[in-house]
């Protein structure tokens, strides 16, 4: 119920109470098992969620700590409260939400709670409630997706009941057979909630497709379009059954929910436990890690933020490219810029930024693009790329930015600026906590010591800088696996790109300039250095080029040339095309000839 209702619903609880103080058989406290009064609590949960049906509304789902609190107050009642008592306020004051909150569902976005003023079957109480006005109402408000009921029986046979619904707007909740405690067939019922629909990188969009199966990691099972209801075959055997779904959104951030029931003609009783309930976490933690050799991890509940967010702004235009997450894409105007934004827990996070971004260009010297992360008082991350350090052209690639906002930020935000001719187009920046150390067992904490459906994304990486492929992480089943190759792509790296010798006519030829060549994950071949150039000599090593100057023969002039080292033809990748300049005689005196030199941008 809601706060402004409480004075009403404390008059009707009273009348309610009259109505059920006199069951029709007498009750023994003796005769009323804990797992008796645990199946009442499950069995009214399930009978709730009949009533709802038959209303055209949704399931809750059943929680744990609803049903701690519910619980917790009934018994407070009977030991505390004097007999007369039929209200929602505990002992100590409390009310429902209070209680809710400091049972641990700390994400309380609406609450409503019945009360039944004495002992009665999960039948009669669902009756009483759906037979009162503003109970039924509590009863089928569309806001609450889950549930949790609590009884209490003295030994002086005095007992109550309550009933306490909320709403945790991030979770999206999966529920079978409308939380029926056991089943007799393998074909089963599910309801799956839509993922909420949130702004910002911890949102997440409407669920387009979701996937099901009756193990944590997903094994065998494939994506498919998403709808609320469907019908789902349970594992052969009888016993406890579980079932996981997940559901992902444009952006492909996804949810993971789970639900159990038993299988079986009898339900053992004696076996019911909250594992079988929704509950609060604050992190998982991974029994198991194959990191492939990769020293440390990051972790991402999702958080990712492009051109669809609220909080994006671009000079230039957006447009449809299939290639991006989400199928759009941002093109920056001429000296334009693109930023989102975020604020909350976010903006005080050490993190790295993933951009996501392609230009027209991979053979440009120049600086193309700067990657910025701006906190509340200045940068905080900053990159600049040239278009070398693109792989290809016209092709998506990550950079990752590593930030660390401070604790008093209040805002981050992303924002790529274009610098040179090339056109750049940005995708979406997404974002990892701080690398931890891979050792198993790894208890992560979540941001606020809240996690539940999120999903999980893992990147693994290394102190130079190099990172894999994202990789879903499967909490439930304790295990994580690096993806089989990394995020870093084979790349050309050659530095500088730009060489100068000066020398006068008939002196002594200038030392040697040195050319650093990395070829980055190259594994098909060597590099390759060539040149036309017939007063340069090259001369090569694993990893640099030497180039000497050949002057002898060179008239007094400025000359100009390329050396273009290559790498493998089957990686794909473009060659290098490194500058070199001859100054032969004074520089002054050889200017006024009007030949232009190449102007490095740094």
């Amino acid at each position: 119920m809601s706060m402004s209702h409480l004075s009403s619903q404390l008059l009707l609880c009273f009348v309610l109470f009259l109505s059920l103080i006199i069951p029709p058989a007498p009750v023994h406290a003796q005769s009323v098992s804990p797992a008796d009064l645990f199946f009442n609590e499950v069995q009214t949960v399930y009978l709730i969620n009949l009533e709802r049906r038959a209303a055209g509304l949704a399931p809750l789902r059943w929680n744990q700590e609803l049903t701690q609190s519910a619980r917790a107050f009934a018994e407070d009642v009977v030991a505390n409260q004097p007999a007369s008592y039929c209200g929602h306020i505990d002992s100590a004051g409390r009310t429902p939400g209070e209680r809710m909150r400091l049972a641990g569902y700390t994400k309380l976005a609406a609450w409503g709670e019945n009360s039944v003023c004495g002992y009665t079957t999960p039948e009669a109480a669902v009756r009483a409630w759906m037979n009162s006005d503003l109970h039924r109402k509590n009863l089928l408000d569309s806001r609450y997706r889950e549930l949790g009921v609590g009884y209490a029986l003295s030994s002086v046979q005095r007992g109550y009941i309550a009933a306490d619904l909320a709403l945790d707007s991030s979770y999206a909740p999966v529920i079978i057979e409308n939380e029926a405690p056991a089943t007799t067939t393998r074909t089963v019922r599910l309801y799956i909630y839509d993922q909420a629909t949130r702004a910002g990188f911890t949102g997440q969009g409407a669920s387009v497709e979701m996937m099901i199966a009756n193990d944590p990691d997903f094994t065998d099972a494939v994506w498919q379009p998403y709808a609320a209801e469907t019908t789902w075959t349970l594992s052969e055997g009888d016993g406890w059954k579980r079932v996981y779904v997940k559901t992902r959104d444009a952006l492909g951030r996804t949810t993971v929910a789970q639900d159990s029931i038993y299988l079986g003609a009898s339900l053992p009783r004696a076996e019911l436990t909250f594992a079988g309930a929704s509950h609060f976490g604050v992190g998982f933690r991974l029994e198991q890690i194959d990191a492939g050799g990769w020293p440390q991890v990051q972790f991402s509940m999702d958080w990712v933020g492009d051109d669809s967010d609220p909080y994006f702004t671009v000079s230039g235009e957006r447009f449809v490219d299939a290639a991006a997450i989400g199928g759009m894409a941002a093109r920056l105007a001429s000296g334009g810029n693109a930023t989102v934004w975020s604020s909350g827990y976010l903006a005080t996070l050490p993190a790295t930024a993933y951009f996501r971004l392609k230009v027209s260009d991979n053979r440009a010297t120049r600086e193309v693009v700067r990657l910025r992360v701006i906190g509340t008082g200045g940068d905080v991350g900053v990159r600049v790329l040239r278009g070398v350090d693109f792989v290809a052209a016209d092709s998506y690639q990550e950079f990752a930015v590593p930030y660390h906002p401070g604790s008093g930020a209040t805002s981050i935000t992303f924002r790529i600026d274009r610098l040179d001719a090339a056109e750049v187009v940005f995708d979406a920046v997404a974002l990892y906590t701080a690398a931890v150390p891979v050792a198993a067992p790894l208890q992560w904490q979540a941001p606020e010591n809240y996690w539940r459906s999120y999903g999980v994304q893992a990147r693994f990486v290394d102190a130079d800088g190099a990172f894999s492929s994202a990789v879903e992480v499967h909490p439930a089943s304790g295990r994580l696996a690096a993806p089989g190759s990394p995020v870093v792509l084979p790349q050309l790296a050659v530095t500088p790109v730009n060489v100068q010798f000066e020398a006068m006519p008939d002196e002594a030829a200038p030392p040697p300039a040195l050319l650093s060549v990395q070829c980055i994950n190259c594994d098909d071949g060597p590099w390759q250095a060539t040149t036309e150039i017939t007063w340069l000599q090259l001369s090569a090593t694993a990893d640099a080029i030497q180039l000497a100057l050949l002057p002898d023969g060179l008239a007094p002039g400025i000359y100009q040339g390329e050396v273009t080292v290559s790498a493998p033809a089957t990686t794909g990748l473009a060659p290098v095309r490194v500058i070199v300049t001859a100054v032969i005689g004074d520089l002054g005196e050889l200017l006024p000839q009007k030949v232009y030199l190449p102007t490095v941008v740094r």
